[in-house]
Order: C-alpha cells, then structure tokens, then sequence
C-alpha cells in the first residue's frame, strides 16, 4: 500500500505496517492508515528536514491530490517475528532490529526493495527512511546498493546514487519518544548528531532536475540571460535598481523598512562558495547552501528565511530576510 503522489519529489517510508496500521486496514479510510497515531511527530521530523514549512502538517499531504510527496514502508507487507513465551506475532518491538541482524543480503526483505524500490519516480529526489539505527542502515545500505550499484555513502546517515538521495532519520514512534526529542533538538548526543547529519546531507542537493518540467515566472523572464546571474551576483551588478528593471517586477527582493538603511534594495546574497544560504534559524548549523534562485524559491515557500545584502548603502553585511518580506517568489 502507499499513499500521496504517484511521481513524488520526496518519498516518506517507514519500515512496514505495525499494528495499529493493521487494525485500522478494516476499520477506516485508506489516508488514516498510514503513521496512525504519530503523525505529530513524523511532522516535526520532516519540518526538521527542511522539507515541510512550519505551518504545513504531513496530515495534509495524505490524500490522492498531493503532487510532491508519498508515503509507504520500505517492507509492503506487515512483518512480525513470533514471541518467544506466548507465540504470539509481535509487529513492534525489535523487528527492525531482527533485520538488521541478517547476514544474507539476498533475502524477502531485498525482494520487496527489487519489487517496488527498483525502478524510482522521475521526478524522485528525496527518500527519507525512519529509523536511523546504525545496523539498520547498513541493512538498508548494503540491500539498495544491489540496485543501485553507483550508491555511495555521503555520511553516517545518508547515501546517493547521484540521482535519489536516501536519507534515514529518527523512527516517529512515540516509543522511541526520548530519542526523537534528542533528534529534533540536535544537541550533543547521538541523535542529534545523527539530525545534523540528515540535513547536512540534504542541503547538497539541487533541485534542478526536479524543477525542470514546471517553468516559473522567473525562469520565463529570463530566457535569454543566466538566472542566477541576472538576480544576486551583487558583487558584479551596478546597482539593484538596474536589476529590477532589466529583470522585470518578479525579481526577488526586498526594501529595508526603518533604520539607516530605510528604503535600500536587499538582493540573494551569494556567498563565496556560489551559494545562497536559507535557514529557520539565525544558528549557522542550521543554514542550507543552495546553487540556484529555483531552490530558494521552493525554500521561501516552505517558510525558510533568506541571507540577503544591499548592494550600497550602510548595510554591507548580509542578514536573514523573512520569506514574508520578500517579493518576487509568489
């Protein structure tokens, strides 16, 4: 079973159906199935990923008209072991772990990936994986790379073939409710480490490829210049005001309000590196470098702020603008 979009940009799964999602497959609708009762927390999850504004809810993308995300389990089938003293096939506990544990990497589990997980949606970008356990990880790992033979390890939770980037995260249980109270606070421990290296690894990506079959009013404004040029290399432009009028009213930008610098043009501030920096926070272990204007305007419109500097004038350092005071990305 899965659900949402049939060609996702971002693919949410879990491990496979446990089971309150069992019990509810004869009781209720087919979009309160999936991450029944730990929704909230798979919300904060993917909201941490930079994936989900902070007002947007995972609850709202389950339903046949969502174009960006899908859901399911890395395992289609429900999976139980039997209990050792009641016989009983328990659906929670460590049946992840259980996994982890086989040594054959040919095995039901690497059937089911061949089955659904060989052949990805074009417009795929993103497979977030709950539950970051290091040995299951490297079952995951080790499994997927039998079908994608180019995937490389980016981090201690992540790994890409180029194309897909596979990202495990803190499992939504609220068995496990501790643990994702460390992820999502990115502290000094384990788990937080394990969050920064989630979102370290998503900020890499570009989302060219994604974007590529839906143009944006920027894009067909700028037919015949290079988009990132004609926006933000302020180093290199004359003046803002020249680039709002050679670029047409949906330049993104904004006014300076009060102060010194009252009524100074803020332009995408390009860093050093060629990347413009987005972030929830003012904490710099929170920004996401981005090489294009198209990934900051799908950043803006999930409630990021942006880096942007006036070219003249007193303000000479960049600073984090609101998504709500910028024009242009609407």
């Amino acid at each position: 079973m899965s659900w949402g979009s049939d060609n996702p940009r971002y693919l949410v799964l879990g491990f496979s159906k446990g089971t309150r999602q069992c019990n509810l497959l004869q009781s209720a609708q087919h979009d309160q199935i999936p991450f029944a009762g730990f929704r909230h927390n798979v919300t904060a999850i993917i909201r941490k990923l930079g994936l989900l504004g902070p007002n947007e809810q995972i609850e709202d993308r389950i339903h046949d008209k969502e174009q960006d995300f899908g859901f399911g389990s890395l395992i289609r089938c429900s999976v139980a072991h039997l209990d050792p003293v009641t016989s009983k096939p328990l659906k929670s506990g460590d049946v992840i772990g259980r996994l982890s544990k086989r040594a054959s990497g040919d095995d039901w589990a690497y059937n089911c990936m061949h089955n659904f997980l060989s052949q990805l949606p074009a417009r795929l970008r993103v497979v977030v994986l709950l539950s970051n356990d290091d040995s299951y990880i490297e079952a995951c790992f080790s499994r997927l790379r039998q079908l994608y033979p180019g995937m490389r390890r980016i981090n201690s939770v992540a790994y890409s073939d180029g194309q897909v980037t596979w990202v495990h995260t803190v499992h939504g249980s609220p068995l496990a409710q501790s643990h994702i109270n460390a992820w999502l606070a990115g502290d000094r421990t384990s788990q937080g480490e394990k969050q920064r290296s989630a979102i370290a690894a998503l900020s890499q990506i570009s989302s060219e490829p994604a974007l590529a079959s839906k143009p944006t009013s920027l894009q067909s404004k700028q037919q015949e210049r290079p988009l990132d040029q004609a926006f933000v290399d302020t180093q290199t432009v004359a003046d803002p005001e020249d680039v709002l009028a050679s670029t047409g009213e949906h330049e993104l930008h904004a006014r300076v309000q009060r102060g010194r610098a009252k009524g100074s043009i803020l332009v995408p501030h390009r860093h050093s590196d060629g990347c413009f920096v987005v972030s929830m926070t003012r904490f710099e272990r929170d920004y996401i470098r981005l090489r294009s204007i198209q990934e900051v305007v799908e950043h803006l419109r999930r409630g990021y702020s942006l880096r942007m500097i006036a070219h003249h004038g007193p303000t000479k350092s960049p600073s984090l603008i609101s998504s709500s005071s910028i024009v242009g990305w609407r």
